[in-house]
């Protein structure tokens, strides 16, 4: 299994030695260490690491909150807050910016390991169910497509076999409404296939929203987001 990759973002030098060498001792990745807001936002764009781990108090003009506010901005990676500051000002901008955990200094390893891991697994809940929400509007869009292709399609496929009871099979017109009527029939060939990947269930979701069932859906369905999970990135980030 592949090792969370961390970019440590911390402006005191030896504070981001340690942090960096406890993270390493229990198995991460530590991609680079960033001092300021703008190198770390510089690193999140380049590494894309599967976590930011960022003090909030940094020396230059971008502090550690509006720095965490460009990466999920711009890369949707999860920044974990890591601070000796927990005044009322301080957090309230912090939780603007929506960050996946708050650890306070001085800290043991432990509860850093347990703020890391939550963040990690709520970014990929979160991210596995905007994949499937997308996916489902591909499916309904898919099938709704199929539904209105099918009527036309059904009434040029009449309309042609009637054509053909009224020629004789030398008629050179013939061999031309037979060519319209297998490109029909194969056009209802594809969209019937189509129809087939698009043939799934939902189930009920938080706040009473309804998402693809996996398990519950066609085996074309369960094929298609299978091969497409294979040429997703990692943990399922999303891309705008």
């Amino acid at each position: 299994m592949k090792q969370a990759s961390i970019l440590v973002v911390e402006d005191e030098g030896i504070v981001a030695q340690e942090i960096k060498s406890r993270l390493e001792k229990n198995g991460y990745t530590v991609c680079a260490v960033a001092h300021d807001g703008e190198t770390a936002v510089d690193h999140t764009g380049n590494m894309r690491p599967d976590l930011v781990l960022m003090d909030i108090r940094l020396k230059g003009e971008m502090d550690g909150i509006e720095a965490a506010g460009r990466i999920r901005e711009r890369y949707h990676v999860p920044v974990v807050y890591l601070t000796a500051y927990t005044d009322t000002a301080t957090l309230a901008r912090a939780k603007v910016m929506e960050p996946f955990g708050y650890v306070v200094k001085p800290f043991d390893t432990r509860s850093l390991i347990v703020s890391i891991e939550i963040a990690l697994h709520r970014h990929h809940s979160e991210s596995e169910c905007i994949y499937r929400e997308k996916l489902q509007a591909v499916l309904e869009t898919a099938g709704a497509i199929c539904h209105e292709l099918n009527q036309p399609m059904m009434a040029i496929s009449g309309h042609t076999e009637l054509l053909m009871g009224t020629l004789e099979q030398d008629d050179p017109v013939y061999s031309k409404i037979i060519k319209i009527k297998s490109q029909i029939d194969r056009m209802s060939a594809i969209t019937q296939k189509l129809m087939g990947i698009t043939r799934y269930e939902t189930k009920n979701y938080a706040q009473g929203e309804r998402i693809v069932d996996i398990d519950k859906s066609s085996p074309t369905f369960q094929d298609y987001r299978q091969m497409a999970s294979t040429v997703s990135p990692a943990n399922h980030r999303l891309t705008k």
